[in-house]
């Protein structure tokens, strides 16, 4: 899989240039995106904060400040998963995606029964 989504940078000169204006613009786009992150305090409906649980390029900790940054955010951590946990345990990301949605979910109540006269 991984060189699928990091052959074209050692074969294709574009893309390594792109890679490259990523790279040195980083420091500023760190910079924007946790003052963005701080809005994220005023956000105020259910949050569900799914993370990978042996990811390397995004740490655990990250996972858990973010849901910490939601007024009403919760973490999952997905084990035996890395960057792309819909590719590495699609089974378990559903199933903690239909459970948020089901929680949310407006309970039905039963209609009153209707009497003939």
């Amino acid at each position: 899989m991984s060189i699928c989504w990091f052959g074209p940078v050692t074969s294709q000169r574009k893309i390594r240039r792109d890679l490259g204006k990523y790279v040195r613009s980083a420091a500023q786009g760190r910079r924007e995106l946790l003052a963005a992150a701080e809005t994220l305090r005023t956000f105020e409906r259910p949050a569900l904060v799914v993370w990978a649980g042996e990811d390397r390029l995004m740490p655990i900790a990250h996972g858990r400040r973010l849901a910490e940054l939601l007024p009403q955010g919760r973490l999952v951590e997905i084990e035996d998963s890395y960057t792309l946990i819909s590719e590495d345990q699609p089974a378990k990301l559903t199933a903690h995606l239909r459970e948020f949605v089901a929680e949310r979910q407006p309970q039905a109540q039963p209609k009153p029964l209707e009497t003939t006269r």
